[in-house]
């Protein structure tokens, strides 16, 4: 049985969303909607607030702007998170999360299947799933007996952003697997990347500074240096997107290269960052 979490924008959901759970569901649920049209709450506190009132083993936390395209969904997710190492699912994520702030999927591995968007799978898909670090927020469930020692860090992060990234870390820190699935179709709309987003990027990446990388798959250095470059890069993007000029960016990207990456020097770095550097530069030029 599944206990479905939405922090919604008005006082209720829709009753369309309300009728495609209940015909494509097909196993017990609650629905448990957390009011949020007044803005009282950040996504991380409504979710906390949506686990204490949940009364069955899986919870599922989900946008109100998604439908389900897939019979029997609950079936699958049950199946899933009976396995004793599993602690999390979703539909797309990644199996490397950086050192240098930014989107789990900014680094180019990438796992995604939802509707109407171009799938992706960073390796070849086994038993419709493929494992990941974080998985994205748009819909994810985790098992019940993980909150009692896991919870959406509402102390240290504001807004709506960032609490999937956070909480798939604390899961994958307590040993258990997260799997991105390929056999569940979700449609979906996304958001954007706003100064709060760009906030708790920083925020992550101080918390989890330790652990970082985290990954689930083996990397040699050239590929993560291809990936942390990516990731900073659209990170960059955001900050420019948002109102920051050239001068504060630049000074901003040498200073988490100086500060998270030099400490992993090696004699490769260089040649791979410039590399990725001018290519960049040559394709906002349009000479390759």
């Amino acid at each position: 049985m599944i206990s479905i979490v939405i922090c919604a924008r008005a006082n209720d959901v829709n009753e369309a969303l309300k009728e495609n759970i209940q015909n494509t569901i097909g196993v017990p649920y609650e629905l448990i909607v957390i009011d949020n049209g007044k803005n009282e709450y950040s996504i991380f506190s409504a979710y906390n607030k949506g686990v204490t009132l949940s009364n069955y083993d899986i919870v599922c936390f989900m946008h109100d702007d998604i439908r389900f395209e897939t019979m029997g969904w609950g079936n699958i997710v049950t199946t899933q998170l009976q396995k004793f190492n599993v602690g999390a699912i979703g539909v797309a994520g990644a199996p490397y999360f950086a050192t240098l702030p930014g989107a789990w999927w900014s680094g180019g591995l990438i796992c995604k299947h939802v509707s109407g968007e171009t799938e992706h799978a960073y390796a070849p898909i086994q038993d419709h799933a493929l494992p990941v670090v974080v998985v994205d927020g748009l819909w994810f469930c985790i098992k019940k007996e993980l909150f009692s020692q896991i919870s959406f860090d509402e102390d240290r992060f504001t807004g709506f952003h960032f609490y999937d990234v956070d909480i798939s870390l604390q899961i994958k820190a307590l040993g258990f697997n997260i799997l991105s699935l390929y056999n569940i179709t979700i449609s979906h709309s996304s958001g954007k990347l706003d100064t709060v987003w760009l906030q708790n990027a920083l925020i992550m990446q101080k918390k989890w500074k330790k652990l970082l990388p985290f990954s689930v798959i083996d990397l040699n250095y050239a590929q993560k240096v291809k990936i942390e470059y990516r990731v900073l890069a659209e990170y960059m993007t955001a900050m420019r997107a948002n109102g920051l000029g050239a001068l504060k960016t630049i000074q901003f990207a040498v200073n988490q290269i100086i500060k998270h990456r030099i400490k992993r020097f090696n004699i490769v770095f260089p040649f791979v960052f410039i590399g990725l550097a001018l290519r960049h530069f040559f394709k906002k030029l349009g000479l390759r």
